[in-house]
C-alpha cells in the first residue's frame, strides 16, 4: 500500500470517527413503560406505536406491571436502561417516584420522554393526548348535560389513584367547571387504583356514604365500566345516578347503550402511541432536542402533520371525542 493511500484511508477513518453516530432505523427500539398491562387502553397506544414502527423501521413494545405500581415501573425503567434500549416512553403511575430511574436511564444514553401522564422531571418532553384542562372540563360538561338545565345535587369522583398526575389535573379542571353551577357540590373523591374490582367496591361504598348522590365523574379506565357495573348492582344505574367519564369503547359501550353511562369520551390512544414513537425517534435522530418550539414533521403515514413542543414542554396530539350510539362502532380500541 502506498504512503499516500494510507494517509487517505487514515483521514477517512478519523472523519468517520468524529461524525456523530446516527441510529439506523432497524436499531431504534422504544420501550413504553405503562401503568398496567391489564389495561386495554395501553394495547391501543401500542398498536399506534407499532404502525409508526412499520412506517419508519425499528421496534416497540409495552413493559409494565399487571397492577399499577410505581416501584414496579422504577424496576422496569432501570432494566431497560441496563439493556441500553434506545428510547424510553413512560406513563408514570407516580409523577415523582419514577424520576430518579428516568434520570439514570438518560445518563446511560437512553432518550426519555413521557406520554399519557407526565412526570415531575427526568424527561425531555411530554406527549399528551389533549390538554388536561380540556379533558377535565369535557367530562364535567357531559355530566352537567345529563343532570339537566338546572343541575343540582351532590357529585363525586372515582379516579385511578391519588398519585396519578394526569387524572389529578383532569379532576381540578372538572371541579372548576362544576363550580360554575351553584346547585352542584363535589362531596368526595375515591380511588380504584386502576383495578376493576377496587373501582367497583369504591363505588358501592360511595353510594352508601352519600345516599343522595346525583352524579359521578369517573376519569379512569378500566374504572369507568366498573363504576357503571357497581351502580347497576345497587339499583342506582340506568340514569338514577348520572355518570360520565373516559375509557375505551370496547369495554364501556354496553353501559352507554343501557343508559347507565350518560356520556363518555376519550381521544385516539392509537394516535397518541403513534406520535410518541415518532417524537422519541426524532429526539434520538437529533431532529429535535426537547426544547420548547422544537418541531418535527411526519410527511406521510397514518397521521401526517407538524408536531411542536409547546412552552409547557408538551406535544398535544388531539382533543376529547365523545362516543355515542351513532359513532362508537367506528372505533376499534
Amino acid at each position: 500500500m502506498s504512503k499516500s493511500l494510507r494517509h487517505i484511508l487514515l483521514a477517512g477513518a478519523l472523519i468517520a470517527f468524529a461524525l456523530p453516530t446516527a441510529v439506523l432505523a432497524d436499531d431504534f427500539k422504544l420501550g413504553m413503560v405503562i401503568k398496567s398491562t391489564t389495561n386495554p387502553y395501553y394495547n391501543a397506544t401500542l398498536a399506534g406505536a407499532k404502525i409508526a414502527a412499520q412506517e419508519t423501521g425499528g421496534e416497540v413494545d409495552n413493559y409494565g406491571p399487571t397492577e399499577s405500581s410505581a416501584k414496579a415501573q422504577v424496576d422496569i425503567i432501570n432494566s431497560l436502561a441496563d439493556r441500553r434500549v434506545t428510547a424510553i416512553a413512560v406513563a408514570p403511575s407516580d409523577p415523582d417516584a419514577v424520576v430518579p430511574a428516568m434520570q439514570r436511564a438518560a445518563k446511560l444514553g437512553a432518550k426519555v420522554v413521557t406520554f399519557d401522564a407526565d412526570a415531575s422531571g427526568g424527561r425531555s418532553f411530554f406527549v399528551n393526548q389533549a390538554t388536561s384542562d380540556s379533558i377535565g372540563r369535557f367530562g364535567a360538561q357531559l355530566l352537567i348535560r345529563e343532570l339537566g338545565p338546572d343541575p343540582k345535587g351532590e357529585v363525586a369522583v372515582v379516579s385511578a389513584q391519588p398519585t396519578a398526575a394526569n387524572q389529578n389535573l383532569w379532576i381540578e379542571a372538572f371541579k372548576d367547571e362544576v363550580a360554575k353551577y351553584p346547585g352542584l357540590k363535589v362531596v368526595d373523591t375515591v380511588y380504584g387504583y386502576d383495578n376493576e374490582q377496587k373501582a367497583f367496591d369504591a363505588t358501592v361504598a360511595l353510594t352508601t356514604k352519600h345516599p343522595n348522590l346525583a352524579g359521578i365523574f369517573a376519569p379512569t379506565c378500566p374504572g369507568l365500566p366498573a363504576v357503571a357495573r357497581a351502580l347497576e348492582s345497587v339499583d342506582k344505574g340506568h340514569g338514577k345516578i348520572k355518570l360520565s367519564g373516559n375509557c375505551v369503547p370496547s369495554i364501556t359501550s354496553k353501559y352507554m347503550l343501557d343508559g347507565t353511562i350518560g356520556g363518555f369520551y376519550l381521544w385516539d390512544p392509537s394516535k397518541l402511541g403513534y406520535v410518541t414513537y415518532y417524537a422519541a425517534k426524532a429526539l434520538v435522530d437529533g431532529k429535535i432536542t426537547g426544547k420548547p418550539g422544537d418541531s418535527f414533521v411526519i410527511d406521510k403515514g397514518k397521521w401526517p402533520g407538524t408536531y411542536t413542543i409547546g412552552q409547557d414542554g408538551q406535544i398535544i396530539t388531539g382533543k376529547p371525542v365523545e362516543f355515542t350510539k351513532d359513532n362508537y362502532k367506528d372505533f376499534t380500541f
